[in-house]
C-alpha cells in the first residue's frame, strides 16, 4: 500500500486508474460528505468508454445535516434507473439520516464483495471535488478492510435516494451568493415565492443574433429548415445526424461572466470539459458541459447530443426531430431559457410558458 499523499490528477489516480490494476476491481463504494450529479454521470460514462464495467455504490453524508439539492437528487434517481442514458454496469446512492453529520471522504475499490484498495482524504465526489483548477484536494490510500467496515457502518444509519421524497425529508436551500460584483447581465432572483430566491441567475436567448434559430445549428443543430438531417460528412448521406441534436448557445458576453463553470480551450474531447447539472423547472436533468470555439459558446449533452433536442421538442409538442421555427417558439411563449445558479455546478434550467394574470 502506498502511503504517498497525492493532490494532483485526482480523477485518474483514485476513480479511473484502480479499474486497470491487477486485483481487477469491478465495484466502488463511496462515503463522500458531499457528492453531485455530474461527477457521478462523468464517472459512469468514463468508466464505460474504457470497456469497463463498474458498480457505484454512494454514501451521500450531510445528506441528513444539509440536505440534497433537488437537481442533484433528480440525477441521482435517473442514474440509478439508467434513465438518461446507458452505461456498463450500476449505481445506487443512499442519504445518510439525521441527526447524524459524515463528511468523510473514503473510495474503497472491491473486487465482487472483497476489498482490493481504498483511498481517503479531502476530495468530495464532486467536480469542484476532483477537476477544478487552483482547488487543491489531497487523497492517500489507507486499509480496504477498515475503509469497507466504516462504509458498512455508514450505510447502516442511510436510506436509498430512491425511496425518500427529497423535497420533505432532505431538502436543501439554494446557495446565496454575494451579489457585489455582478455584471449587468447577471441579476438575483428576488422573487420571494420563487424557491430560487437568492440565486444568481441569466436570461440566455434561443434565437441567433440574426432573430431565428438557424438551420443545422442551435436547436436545429441535426437538422435543415426543409427536414432533412444535418450531414456530418457533406455529400455523404450516410453520415446523417439524429434529427433531435442540439445545443444551447451561449453569448460571449454571457460566457465571460463567469456564471457557468469554466470552459478548457486546451481540452482535446467535449468529456474532458467539467461537468454540470442542468435540472429543468418540469423535472427532467441533464449532464452537461460547456463546448466549441475559444470561450465553450454551446451547451451540450456529450453522452448523446440529441438529449436537449429531444426536449425541447417535446416541451413544444412537436415530433421527434421536427425543425423548430420562431412561429412555433412564439405559439408556445419563450424565446429564451432562463438559467438559475444553486450551486458551482448545478442549474436549474426555466423553460415554462408565461403565467398570464
Amino acid at each position: 500500500m502506498d502511503s504517498s499523499v497525492v493532490d494532483n490528477d485526482l480523477f485518474n489516480y483514485a476513480l479511473m486508474r484502480p479499474l486497470f490494476s491487477r486485483d481487477e476491481p469491478n465495484a466502488l463504494r463511496i462515503v463522500s460528505g458531499y457528492a453531485t450529479y455530474a461527477m457521478a454521470s462523468r464517472h459512469l460514462l468514463a468508466s464505460t468508454a474504457a470497456g469497463k464495467r463498474l458498480s457505484v455504490d454512494l454514501i451521500y453524508g450531510m445528506a441528513g445535516a444539509d440536505g440534497v439539492r433537488k437537481e442533484n437528487h433528480l440525477g441521482f434517481v435517473s442514474l440509478s434507473g439508467k434513465r438518461e442514458f446507458a452505461y456498463n454496469g450500476t449505481f445506487s446512492c443512499s442519504y445518510v439520516r439525521k441527526p447524524l453529520a459524515v463528511h468523510s471522504k473514503v473510495y474503497i475499490w472491491c473486487k465482487g464483495k472483497q476489498p482490493v484498495r481504498a483511498f481517503i482524504g479531502s476530495a468530495n465526489y464532486s467536480e469542484n471535488g476532483f477537476r477544478v483548477k487552483g482547488r487543491i484536494e489531497t487523497l492517500t490510500e489507507c486499509d480496504p478492510q477498515t475503509a469497507l467496515d466504516f462504509f458498512r457502518k455508514i450505510k447502516a444509519e442511510s436510506v436509498m435516494c430512491t425511496k425518500v421524497k427529497q423535497e420533505t425529508d432532505f431538502a436543501s436551500k439554494p446557495k446565496k451568493f454575494d451579489d457585489g460584483k455582478l455584471s449587468p447581465i447577471i441579476s438575483v432572483e428576488m422573487d420571494t415565492d420563487s424557491p430560487y430566491k437568492g440565486c444568481l441567475k441569466v436570461r440566455v436567448p434561443l434565437l441567433n443574433t440574426k432573430g431565428t434559430l438557424g438551420a443545422g445549428s442551435g436547436l436545429n443543430w441535426g437538422v435543415y429548415a426543409d427536414g432533412s438531417p444535418r450531414l456530418a460528412n457533406k455529400g455523404n448521406p450516410k453520415s446523417a445526424r439524429d434529427r433531435n441534436e442540439a445545443y444551447i448557445r451561449i453569448p460571449k458576453e454571457i460566457a465571460q461572466t463567469g456564471f457557468f463553470p469554466p470552459f478548457n480551450e486546451l481540452a482535446k474531447k467535449r468529456e474532458e470539459q467539467i461537468r454540470f447539472t442542468v435540472a429543468t423547472d418540469d423535472g427532467c436533468v441533464f449532464s452537461c458541459v460547456r463546448t466549441s470555439g475559444e470561450y465553450g459558446k454551446e451547451i451540450a449533452t456529450p453522452q448523446d447530443n440529441a438529449e436537449l433536442g429531444r426536449y425541447f421538442r417535446k416541451r413544444l409538442g412537436l415530433p421527434d426531430g421536427a425543425y423548430i421555427d420562431v412561429a412555433t417558439m412564439k405559439k408556445y411563449g419563450r424565446l429564451d431559457v432562463v438559467f438559475y445558479k444553486t450551486d458551482d455546478e448545478t442549474y436549474v434550467m426555466d423553460f415554462s410558458r408565461p403565467k398570464h394574470k
